[in-house]
């Protein structure tokens, strides 16, 4: 009878501790959808989790490094005891510590008497370490990131035999859990950490775009100037070259200030309702524009199945254009063609722009549409290039859930197309 009553009461804690396990997670997802801070959750653990595994510490260290190179680094520390010793400003090397088995393999270990096992291997600072702070057994097991071990959970005790083979189990889930947690609070603080250094980066394009815009500005309007006749040829020549950089640097501050803009403002899109007949004839007529200095044929057709209106945000769609048309003139040679094409089907609008220049290389390809996503293939007469336009254009194509490719054969040409639905869908409306 007694025997029968145990294993009722165990039972009655197990149920107890499963119902206060679920109802913690809950609270701590809750937090975390939330916005607040993972080391707020991690406390909440420490502070919830009495009634289901035994505990007077509970310590989190994380990988950092690759390789031979490779450090756990204490990340978060709490203790119903003092720490003083080992911390949060503790790190040792993975190669060559016995925790190092625990991130190969994969498997929590039992350490019962710390004492122990500090006299076997007195060189383990990290025992003596927590011996100080009066810790004397410890559960260790091992967090993760999908299949990858990242970093280990402590669960510590002031009393030696505090933890055995049937609590595995138990507090393998609670690591689970953890490793959710420490995982999401990363990646978090990575997605924020980014943000900062955009904003940072934002506020030094702005500063350096109004001097040099005004270097620009003043370099253009001296090429007018009668003063600047007389100066030879030679001093010409380093004139069009100080010319020609300064006008690529300011693009190039234009362009990374305007792909920041766009990853960070993905929704500031302006939709409206547009003639398209209208649009293709403006931007016709634009490409003309552009292609007549290098006496490039722009020809256009017929649109297919065209229709009154469709609804597109027209500053951003008549951009990408803008950096079809110009890519296409820059890598194409004088006197060739390019042709503008527009088609509606039922549900999108599909936009094309073919040159007979250069073409990509198949093998390069794949480097379009990037940042910075420069192929070998130079423009026809020393025109600049960012790298950075077919990114731009695709960020704004992806905003009006369209998509963007391209066809080339090298030697013969290549033709950029892209689509967005003719009616945008409701997070728009």
């Amino acid at each position: 009878m007694p025997f029968m009553e145990e294993v009722i009461k165990q039972k009655l804690q197990h149920a107890l501790g499963q119902e206060q396990l679920l109802i913690v997670m809950n609270q701590i997802n809750k937090k975390l959808l939330a916005g607040g801070s993972y080391k707020k959750s991690l406390d909440l653990v420490f502070d919830s989790l009495d009634l289901v595994i035994p505990y007077d510490r509970i310590g989190i260290a994380l990988l950092e490094g690759e390789g031979d190179e490779a450090r756990l680094c204490m990340k978060w520390v709490r203790s119903k005891i003092a720490v003083t010793h080992l911390n949060v400003s503790y790190s040792a090397p993975v190669k060559g510590s016995s925790l190092g088995n625990i991130l190969a393999t994969g498997s929590p270990r039992i350490m019962n008497d710390l004492i122990e096992y500090s006299s076997k291997f007195p060189a383990s600072l990290s025992t003596k370490l927590i011996l100080k702070d009066g810790i004397r057994s410890s559960f260790t097991c091992p967090l993760k990131s999908g299949n990858q071990n990242i970093g280990v959970v402590f669960f510590s005790s002031c009393h030696p035999d505090t933890y055995q083979k049937e609590h595995i189990g138990k507090y393998v889930e609670i690591a689970d859990e953890l490793s959710m947690i420490v995982d999401y609070g990363r990646l978090r603080q990575d997605s924020e950490d980014s943000k900062e250094q955009m904003e940072n980066l934002s506020m030094v394009l702005h500063d350096l775009r109004s001097p040099l815009g005004t270097i620009q500005g003043f370099a253009a309007a001296s090429v007018d100037e009668p003063w600047f006749q007389n100066v030879d040829p030679e001093g010409k020549a380093v004139f069009d070259i100080f010319l020609r950089n300064s006008k690529y640097m300011f693009d190039l501050l234009n362009e990374l200030t305007e792909i920041g803009e766009l990853e960070r403002q993905p929704e500031a899109l302006k939709f409206e309702a547009v003639n398209l007949i209208t649009f293709y004839n403006e931007m016709a007529h634009f490409g003309r524009i552009l292609a007549e200095p290098k006496d490039i044929s722009f020809t256009t057709t017929e649109i297919t199945g065209a229709v009154n209106n469709v609804f597109f945000d027209r500053h951003k769609i008549r951009r990408v254009l803008d950096n079809l048309f110009s890519n296409a003139i820059k890598y194409s040679n004088r006197g060739s063609e390019i042709c503008f094409k527009a088609e509606c089907c039922p549900s999108r609008l599909t936009f094309s722009v073919t040159d007979k220049g250069q073409g990509i290389p198949a093998s390069e390809q794949p480097k379009l549409f990037r940042r910075f996503g420069k192929t070998s293939v130079r423009p026809t007469e020393g025109e600049t290039s960012t790298g950075l336009g077919l990114a731009i254009a695709k960020e704004i194509v992806q905003q009006h859930s369209g998509g963007i490719s391209m066809s080339s054969v090298s030697g013969s040409g290549s033709t950029f197309t892209f689509w967005i639905p003719l009616t945008p869908s409701k997070d728009f409306m």
